[in-house]
């Protein structure tokens, strides 16, 4: 008998530290995106990209081309941040335009449009977000890495996804923004992520609008897998689709003849306001 009892207060200490030590949906979220955001990358890039614009009855309307680089400093500390510039090559009406993106860590982004046909480098900040990225259906707020410190997070129910034929395990969480700036700045008030469990790779990304009304959805499309300079594994993203639900329109970004680390042939001063109307590639 005195035994029995001792195993049951075991027990009821066991689990009482257990529920103790249990993540909160919020932490579990806040931890998932943390990591997903802290994963590995390249410092340099190099290579081509094909953006295709579809209408909402599944024609191609218009079809651009462009080469782009980035230059990463500061690989996996605090000051991390990565330098981006690309430069529309076709159709002509868009040849020479181009843009560029200062991507920090904990800081907000920094991003420049050039429009030839006003022969200015225009900053893009606050609204300017919202608009369209060149015509598709990705806005300029949605090009480049999304700001992990702009949200608060919470893990939601899992669920199984399809992804090239085959099904994954994936955690399901919530992003709200921190404050109403952010979404006025944005133009959503809610995302949920769709991150696969074994490696984190976001696979689906659900947009809301200041309604909490679902607007866009991102699809992973294809990535592939390579060492970087520090000889860790990076999960590169080749293909996205970005849906408007509203309008049923999509828009498809598509990377290829991609060059990493120092087969990527740039110098990283390339990197200025000054480029984005010179030939750097």
């Amino acid at each position: 008998m005195r035994f029995l009892k001792t195993t049951i207060i075991a027990a009821l200490v066991f689990g009482c530290a257990v529920s103790v030590l249990a993540e909160t949906a919020e932490e579990m979220g806040t931890r998932l995106m943390k990591t997903n955001d802290d994963q590995p990358i390249f410092q340099k890039v190099k290579g081509d990209a094909t953006i295709k614009i579809y209408g909402s009855t599944g024609d191609l309307r218009f079809q651009k081309k462009l080469v782009m680089a980035s230059y990463t400093e500061f690989i996996g500390t605090d000051r991390q941040k990565e330098n981006y510039i690309s430069t529309f090559l076709e159709p002509a009406d868009d040849a020479g335009n181009s843009y560029m993106m200062f991507n920090y860590k904990y800081e907000p982004d920094i991003k420049y449009v050039y429009l030839k046909g006003i022969r200015k480098a225009k900053k893009v900040t606050g609204a300017d977000k919202r608009l369209s990225f060149f015509g598709s259906d990705f806005s300029n707020g949605d090009i480049g890495k999304p700001d992990f410190t702009e949200c608060t997070y919470r893990t939601l129910a899992d669920t199984r996804m399809t992804f090239k034929g085959k099904d994954f395990d994936c955690y399901v969480i919530e992003s709200l923004p921190k404050n109403d700036q952010i979404v006025r700045d944005t133009g959503y008030g809610r995302k949920v992520t769709y991150l696969e469990k074994k490696t984190l790779l976001t696979l689906k990304i659900e947009y809301y609008d200041e309604n909490k009304i679902k607007t866009k959805e991102l699809s992973l499309l294809s990535f592939i897998t390579r060492n970087n300079v520090n000889g860790k594994k990076v999960y590169y993203t080749t293909g996205l689709e970005m849906k408007n639900v509203k309008r049923g329109t999509r828009t498809e970004l598509l990377f290829s003849n991609m060059h990493f680390e120092e087969e990527a042939n740039f110098t990283p001063n390339i990197f200025t306001v000054e480029y984005l109307t010179r030939k750097w590639w």
